[in-house]
């Protein structure tokens, strides 16, 4: 499943014309695997082709070489699933001292979006969605060290009515009513309502742990990419809020 903000730029401006504010050059794939060994096939597999190169220590980093014969483009494995061993994290061998919260990802692989990038060749994405979910989670866990995840996610709150539901923002029931009428306000309400329906109940746990316990922070870090805007901490506040009241 194809996420990360690779992800956010196939929807969002390939598939529903929207402008980025932030580009990227990585590609992250999240893969589900059984455990450390079948991870390790998946790597020894696609160094077989020739067409990609080891990321050094970084065991989950890969080169894949671009048309111009250089390894342009870093690409990101992001274990899940029954490696986890029913937990919300992996450690990563061989020391295990690096830990990584993988809580959502089964939840948004089962409500990934199916997109054809070239005729007959069709790749799961994870849907605006279920990407918010792990930007939050992301955020939690490298946010002190990077403020990328924040800014993607209020940039999907500020983009998600105009993201193919702007018809629902209207249709399901108490959703334009909670954004007071406005549908940009009640596409966060909505955005969190998709959360709260695509995710299990302790997905939604870490994710309201998060934001009640961050929420200072959090919204410290989403401001940064609008601070040209006026009233932008009041505005954020609200959206963050809105957000926080759709899972709770």
């Amino acid at each position: 499943m194809l996420v990360g903000a690779t992800a956010r730029d196939v929807l969002l401006t390939h598939v529903f014309g929207l402008e980025v504010r932030r580009a990227t050059y990585d590609i992250d794939f999240a893969v589900a695997v059984k455990d450390w060994d079948q991870f390790e096939a998946l790597r020894t597999g696609l160094l077989a082709r020739k067409t990609f190169k080891e990321g050094g220590r970084a065991k989950q980093r890969l080169y894949y070489r671009g048309e111009q014969g250089e390894y342009d483009y870093h690409i990101d494995l992001v274990p899940f699933g029954a490696i986890s061993k029913g937990s919300n994290e992996i450690a990563w061998p061989p020391d295990l001292k690096t830990i990584m919260n993988v809580a959502g990802y089964e939840d948004v692989l089962a409500a990934a979006e199916p997109v054809e990038f070239s005729p007959g060749f069709v790749q799961r994405v994870v849907s605006i969605a279920g990407l918010a979910i792990l930007k939050i989670v992301a955020w939690s866990d490298r946010g002190r060290d990077n403020p990328k995840d924040a800014q993607d996610l209020i940039f999907i709150m500020d983009s998600y009515a105009s993201a193919g539901n702007f018809d629902r923002v209207y249709e399901v029931d108490g959703v334009i009513e909670a954004g007071d009428h406005d549908p940009d306000l009640a596409g966060v309400y909505l955005l969190g309502l998709d959360i709260q329906r695509m995710a299990s109940e302790n997905t939604l746990k870490v994710l309201r742990q998060i934001i009640e316990r961050d929420f200072d922070r959090l919204l410290t870090e989403m401001i940064k990419p609008l601070r040209h805007l006026e009233n932008v901490e009041e505005r954020v506040t609200l959206r963050l809020r809105l957000l926080q009241q759709a899972i709770a």
